[in-house]
Order: structure tokens, then C-alpha cells, then sequence
């Protein structure tokens, strides 16, 4: 009994020393299970932050390059200097009046026929244009062949023996034939471009030549006369003459005139009929009075 006792009783501290040696072991395999979730939660939480990061990242450096390109963009909408320079310069030179009457003149040359009407108004006292008091008709046809074509008729012309007379002018290549309403007689001179009228109610180089009476301002573009008119003021150092000159802005011509002279009446010059593409013949240029009077021939 006591060897069986014996050997029980080493049998049974045998079990519990296995027992003992099992439990640590089942331990740590826990553990390390736990410690797998731990890192491997810890692990896709630190995968999550790098692409949350990463997308951080590509967002930044996606706004960084669309405020380059907001950037870029900006800079090549903004004129450089030497653009701006060059803007404002090609502006001063459209709107120097010199230019523009220069402009004017070389618009004349550019007809080779037309005819046209001036009307003709005085100024009242209080700035008002009045009624028209007299007109102007031209006509004109170029001639390669010599002298220039032209009809003039200026009504309501103030002479010193007749203050509502009529001026005749007519030019061939063979003559120039004048006559004024009233007088007994028809004088023919040589024909020669210097006598042939322009556009303008004046000629325009009495502004810009270097015996120019007048000082030039530009005041604008304005519509006047139905036409979009760049706008000149002309005076003279004494100050006691204005002359205000307005000239289309698409063909150049001269389109209004206002005139004021110290001591006189303003006058008020509007174009109120132009056609470039009127049909003449020689007929045209004759002036109707010529037969009923005697000829003095000056040529």
C-alpha cells in the first residue's frame, strides 16, 4: 500500500507540475494574439494617417498648382510695362490733333469724285444756332489728263455792295469760269488745281503748316451730325479767334466747323449731304448764268 501510495502521490505532484507549466504558455499565446490586433489595428491606423497624408499632400500640392496656374494666368493677363508704354503711345498718336487734320487731308485725296452740301448758321447771343443763312455745293471729278473738275455754289455769301449774293465757280480742263449773282459779266481764268475746293471749309494745311495762326487742342470724341466726330479746338495766341473743327472718325472728313471772331457773329458750318459715289459728266461743271453775260477772258 505504501508503494502505491507513494506512487500516486508522485503521480498526482507530476500533474500538477505539467499543469503549472502549461498555463504561462496559453498566456502568452493570448497575448500575442492581442498584441497581432493591437499591431495590427496600430497598423492600419498608421496606413489610414499615411494616405490621409498622402491625400493631404496631393490636395496641397494640387492647390499649390492651380495657384500657380491662377498665378500664371494673372501674370499673363497683366500688360507688361513695355505694353502699356506702347498702348499709351499709340493712343497719343490717334489722338493727336495734327495727326487727325493730317488724316483729314490725305481722306481728300482719296475721292476721285463726290458732291456735297454745307449749311451755313449764325450764332445767336445766347450760344443758340440759328436758322440757315446761306450753303455751300461742290462738286468734284478727278482728271488725269490736267486740271481737276469742280462746281462750286456759295449762297448767302456777305459782300460789301450785296450782303445775300451768290457765288459761281466752274472748272475744265480748259477754264475756270467765275460769276457772281448781280454783275453784268463772266470771267474765265486758267484752269489750275490750286482753285479746286476741298471737303473742308477750309484748307485744312492753314492748321498744321509752320505759318499755322492757331494752337491745337483735342477735346474727344463726340457725335455730332450723325457721325462719331473727333473733336479739335483751334485758337489763335491773341485769342480772338476759336474755331472748333469736328472730322469723321471712320473716313476722316471733316464733318462740322464753328467759327467765332472777336467783334462778329459765330457761325455754325455743318455737312448735310456727302455722296462719293455720284456719277459726273462734263455738264455738270457748268454754270447756266455764263451764257446770258459777255465774256472777259483773263487767260
Amino acid at each position: 500500500m505504501k508503494k502505491a501510495s507513494f506512487f500516486l502521490l508522485c503521480s498526482a505532484m507530476m500533474l500538477t507540475a505539467c499543469a503549472e507549466d502549461r498555463e504561462p504558455t496559453e498566456t502568452e499565446q493570448v497575448n500575442e494574439g492581442d498584441n497581432e490586433q493591437v499591431e495590427n489595428g496600430q497598423h492600419q491606423e498608421d496606413q489610414v494617417e499615411t494616405e490621409v497624408g498622402e491625400e493631404e499632400t496631393e490636395t496641397d500640392h494640387e492647390l499649390d498648382d492651380s495657384s500657380d496656374d491662377e498665378k500664371e494666368k494673372n501674370e499673363e493677363d497683366q500688360p507688361s510695362e513695355e505694353e502699356e508704354k506702347d498702348e499709351a503711345i499709340d493712343e497719343e498718336d490717334v489722338l493727336n490733333p495734327v495727326d487727325i487734320i493730317n488724316r483729314a487731308i490725305e481722306a481728300e485725296t482719296q475721292f476721285s469724285s463726290y458732291s456735297l452740301e454745307w449749311q451755313h448758321h449764325d450764332v445767336a447771343e445766347d450760344g443758340s444756332v440759328m436758322e440757315a443763312k446761306g450753303f455751300t455745293l461742290i462738286k468734284y471729278m478727278e482728271n488725269e489728263n490736267g486740271p481737276d473738275y469742280f462746281y462750286r455754289e456759295d449762297s448767302g455769301v456777305e459782300l460789301e455792295e450785296n450782303d445775300a449774293s451768290t457765288i459761281y465757280e466752274a472748272q475744265t480742263p480748259e477754264a475756270r469760269t467765275h460769276y457772281i449773282e448781280g454783275e453784268d459779266q463772266v470771267t474765265l481764268q486758267t484752269a489750275s488745281d490750286e482753285f479746286v475746293p476741298t471737303i473742308s471749309i477750309r484748307d485744312l494745311h492753314e492748321f498744321t503748316n509752320q505759318t499755322a495762326l492757331y494752337q491745337l487742342s483735342y477735346r474727344g470724341i463726340f457725335e455730332t451730325e450723325g457721325y462719331e466726330a473727333y473733336h479739335i479746338f483751334a485758337e489763335t495766341e491773341k485769342g480772338d479767334t476759336e474755331i472748333n473743327l469736328w472730322f469723321d472718325t471712320e473716313t476722316g472728313i471733316q464733318i462740322r466747323q464753328n467759327e467765332f471772331f472777336a467783334g462778329y457773329n459765330g457761325t455754325v458750318s455743318r455737312l448735310t449731304m456727302f455722296d462719293s459715289d455720284v456719277e459726273l459728266t462734263e455738264a455738270d461743271f457748268q454754270i447756266s448764268y455764263s451764257s446770258q453775260y459777255p465774256v472777259i477772258d483773263e487767260r
